[in-house]
């Protein structure tokens, strides 16, 4: 058992309550734990014993946790492996995985493959430093150019499995400017193909 000096849930709710918009959704799992090898020291770890996920700015961003909650567990969008691990993803589609190997160092560091320009991008970051730059308003740089006019109410409106797409697309020199583009709700498997569960095309993944 994980002592409360090696325990990372107090700090991250601590966080998690300071953060404007962000949410503990209900579930998390023991043995989700021990399936991924991950103890409680880690915020990831944290995160799955804990939760069923936390949504960040209204539903913006959405982190995976343990079985029970309204979000696919970590476990569960993990099923494959193959050198990643997916911890989260966006409403437009961007999906968040950790370097298992897939992008070249195994490091751990957290990777983006972003909506606009449909390319995994390097962060920089491990998964707690992700984790705290999301929670401290850091979201708000990082996704201002994917921002539109009244996107707030748009996505705080959306089931947690669904999100929004764009047409044109943000990948398109004509989608640039997602205010000028026209939006629907959608399931997010269309958004994000086989990193949504029960999907396969052919992408394996581990943590």
């Amino acid at each position: 058992m994980t002592s409360a000096a090696d325990d990372a849930w107090p700090e991250l709710t601590e966080m998690i309550g300071a953060a404007p918009s962000a949410r503990i959704l209900d579930g998390g799992s023991i043995e989700d734990l021990a399936r991924l090898g991950l103890t409680e020291r880690s915020y990831l770890g944290a995160l799955v014993r804990h939760t069923g996920g936390v949504v960040i700015d209204d539903g913006w961003l959405r982190l995976l946790g343990g079985a029970g909650g309204q979000l696919p567990s970590l476990v569960d969008v993990n099923a494959r492996s193959s050198g990643l691990c997916v911890v989260g993803f966006d409403v437009l589609g961007g999906v968040f995985a950790l370097d298992g190997g897939a992008f070249g160092s195994g490091d751990g560091s957290v990777h983006y493959f972003a909506p606009d320009s449909l390319e995994w991008e390097a962060l920089d970051v491990s998964h707690s430093r992700f984790v705290t730059a999301m929670l401290t308003d850091a979201i708000g740089k990082f996704a201002e150019s994917l921002r539109w006019d009244g996107w707030r109410d748009e996505t705080s409106a959306l089931a947690l499995d669904h999100g929004v797409s764009l047409y044109p697309p943000l990948s398109t020199a004509e989608g640039k400017d997602p205010s000028a583009s026209s939006r629907r709700p959608v399931h997010m498997s269309e958004l994000v193909g086989d990193f949504w569960p029960g999907v396969t095309t052919g992408h394996d993944r581990n943590c």
